[in-house]
């Protein structure tokens, strides 16, 4: 990284490597590095005066030629359940959205890892604005950190099931989990940080391969090839054997983690007493969780069933050798609930689909 890129850029989401970089290119010393780390993810600072460990002529360096937060909050929306939506503008004025969900025994962030996303899910609305851009580690951690200054909840969990495919922007996730679950960074247990892919098959083979100690969830959707892809264009690129096979290889490696497996139910497409034995029989030989989530009412013509028909596909599964949770819609009221994301795109951008 030249000097001329450092200036003015972030210091939030980089590395105490990349801070020591960064400090050496100002001509201070490498261990300042570590400090300075700290007081931004750990301490969740706004400013470099609060630094107070570190020598007010640095502290003034620091602040004319670089930031911290970046993240401007454009509006907060608060639901009837609690659940929170936040809109963040990017530096380059883009938009980006975060979900805080609100429990008895834990609070979820759900947060975005792409403005928009290339993969074009059928019953996501954050499909329809296509990719604009990825997202850095800092605007990934960022999310986190303002929301923990915001909300009056304690964040016990993050999930990547906000904008974005977090496999598509593979490195710069993996960065910003990092910093969340480090003890010296935003320190939140790196058991309770998990990554949502729609099945980007060669990138779960990687997740597994890098010993990652980050949670792992599968958007499913459909218990056989030709409705997922159906549902989901990125089936047509990484079928669902091959899919099965990678998620092998990681329940394999992982011995103590299990995969959870998530699962919307659109009325008349996926939710009927055979799609649930042909899921059963899918999922059956794998140490796995599943997650069945009623689809959230929006403009792309797919609905929730009926309480009855969710009852009978949930009654196929009562047996199944594998835990299932039946998930109660969150944020509907605010369009924060899975698959209501999507800022509205400006007519000036120019948004790009599946390109993997």
């Amino acid at each position: 990284m030249t000097t001329e890129e450092l200036e003015n850029s972030s210091l939030l989401g980089k590395t105490v490597s990349q801070l020591e970089t960064v400090m050496e290119a100002i001509g201070e010393p490498a261990y300042r590095a570590r400090q300075v780390y700290k007081w931004i993810h750990h301490h969740n600072v706004d400013r470099f005066e609060e630094m107070t460990n570190i020598p007010k002529a640095l502290r003034q360096t620091l602040a004319e030629r670089f930031r911290i937060k970046t993240l401007e909050l454009v509006y907060r929306q608060v639901s009837t359940d609690g659940t929170e939506k936040y809109l963040w503008r990017l530096p380059d004025g883009r938009n980006i959205e975060s979900v805080l969900i609100p429990e008895s025994r834990r609070n979820t962030i759900c947060i975005s890892s792409q403005a928009g996303c290339s993969l074009g899910c059928k019953f996501c609305a954050t499909g329809t604005m296509g990719l604009l851009r990825n997202l850095t580690a800092g605007e990934i951690v960022e999310q986190v950190l303002q929301i923990k200054k915001l909300s009056p909840h304690r964040i016990t969990n993050v999930v990547f099931m906000g904008m974005g495919e977090p496999f598509v922007n593979y490195q710069r996730s993996v960065q910003a989990s990092r910093i969340l679950g480090d003890p010296e960074g935003v320190a939140i247990a790196t058991k309770r940080i998990t990554f949502s892919t729609s099945g980007i098959v060669p990138k779960i083979y990687q997740f597994t391969d890098d010993a990652l100690p980050f949670g792992l969830a599968i958007s499913l959707h459909a218990p056989n090839q030709k409705l997922r892809e159906e549902l989901m264009p990125i089936a047509s690129k990484f079928p669902l054997d091959e899919l099965m096979k990678s998620v092998a290889y990681y329940t394999r490696a992982k011995k103590r983690n299990r995969v959870t497996f998530e699962y919307i139910l659109l009325e008349g497409i996926n939710d009927s007493p055979a799609d649930a034995r042909a899921l059963l029989r899918l999922l059956a030989p794998y140490r796995c969780k599943l997650n069945l989530i009623p689809c959230n009412e929006n403009p792309l013509g797919f609905r929730a069933p009926s309480p009855e028909r969710m009852e009978k596909f949930f009654s196929v599964l009562l047996d199944a050798p594998f835990t299932v949770t039946l998930r109660k819609n969150r944020g509907e009221d605010i369009t924060a609930a899975c698959g209501q994301l999507a800022v509205e795109v400006g007519r000036e951008e120019k948004v790009r689909f599946i390109r993997i």
